[in-house]
């Protein structure tokens, strides 16, 4: 059961870029503003629309002693796709809202052999589950608390609540290692980021940090078992990114993060408490990001560079389309 929670701990792990004076007038050529020029939020009457696509894999973890292994005692595989629309929209120069709805495509296949009583006796146990729908939408806002201007960085801050709108019961068990798995966590959260940015043409840097707070919530971890409370451990991040363009209409962008991951708590019997605590670790992402016009394609990849107490060892992928009204 321990590696089927690492496998659950790991699936969903990517750090959100946020980069980006706006000392252009005409309103087009505002819209065509690249991720490192454009101001932290859009401006008023702006829409921007984009999906996003992220795709990892669960095989290796950082252990107790911060060392990369594969998941142990078992042979297998283990997928995450997601397909994610993005809206933003303008109220004010320095004011947006957000809205995120993710939907979750994820399979985990796990066989293991097992040993029995009795002269060279062992069986091969199989745990096969999938899960597709939508997701848990999220609802937020971000404020230019101080504008850029040529001495001084911009401060923005970002405050997204997390719905359980995804389903989060398992359904159409077969057997309690076959069974179709919950596309959403079962609780609400709310995530809080402050970031500094500076531009110095054709670069800019960020600092941020972000903070997720998990309210209690409650679901059915496996099946055969009752509904339990529990509160998934905060999340605390502290990272920057040093962006540059290559020429008009690409840009690098290199990030790298520390993060500090609390322990889960629960209020009831369950055989998803395992114990696994003290979780942190380093990432480091790149993005390569193609300005045409009002459309912007970004690809980036998401490294783990080194971590503590099972924590996600693999790369992820994602690949985004936006345009923007």
């Amino acid at each position: 059961m321990k590696k089927i929670l690492i496998i659950f701990l790991i699936l969903n792990w990517l750090i959100p870029i946020e980069a980006q004076i706006e000392e252009m007038i005409n309103p087009s050529d505002l819209k065509q503003q690249t991720v490192i020029t454009e101001p932290t939020t859009l401006n008023k009457g702006f829409f921007r629309t984009g999906i996003i696509s992220n795709y990892g894999t669960a095989d290796k973890v950082f252990d107790e002693s911060g060392k990369k292994s594969y998941i142990s005692g078992s042979s297998g595989w283990a997928s995450s796709w997601t397909i994610e629309m993005g809206i933003q929209y303008g109220l004010l120069d320095r004011l947006e809202v957000l809205v995120d709805v993710p939907y979750l495509h994820e399979q985990i296949f796990i066989s293991s052999l097992i040993d029995a009583p009795g002269p060279d006796s062992s069986f091969t146990s199989a745990y096969k589950t999938k899960a597709a729908g939508l997701g848990d939408m999220s609802l937020g806002t971000e404020f230019q608390i101080l504008k850029e201007d040529e001495r001084m960085p911009s401060l923005s801050a970002t405050v997204l609540l997390t719905l359980p709108t995804g389903r989060k019961n398992p359904e159409n068990i077969k057997s309690p290692q076959e069974f179709d798995r919950p596309t959403g966590s079962g609780e609400t959260s709310l995530y809080i980021n402050l970031q500094l940015r500076k531009i110095i043409y054709p670069y800019s840097y960020t600092i941020y940090s972000f903070y997720i707070y998990h309210f209690e919530g409650s679901k059915i971890f496996n099946p055969g078992e009752e509904e339990t409370n529990f509160k998934s451990g905060d999340i605390f991040y502290l990272g920057g990114s040093f962006n540059l363009h290559l020429n008009d209409w690409i840009a690098l962008m290199n990030e790298a993060a520390f993060f500090k991951w609390w322990d889960d708590e629960y209020y009831g019997t369950t055989a998803r408490d395992v114990g696994i605590s003290n979780r942190w670790g380093v990432n480091y992402q790149a993005s390569l990001v193609f300005q045409i016009k009002r459309f912007r394609f970004a690809e980036t990849i998401l490294v783990p560079v080194y971590g503590q107490n099972y924590t996600q060892a693999d790369p992820s992928y994602t690949l985004g389309l936006f345009y923007t009204f």
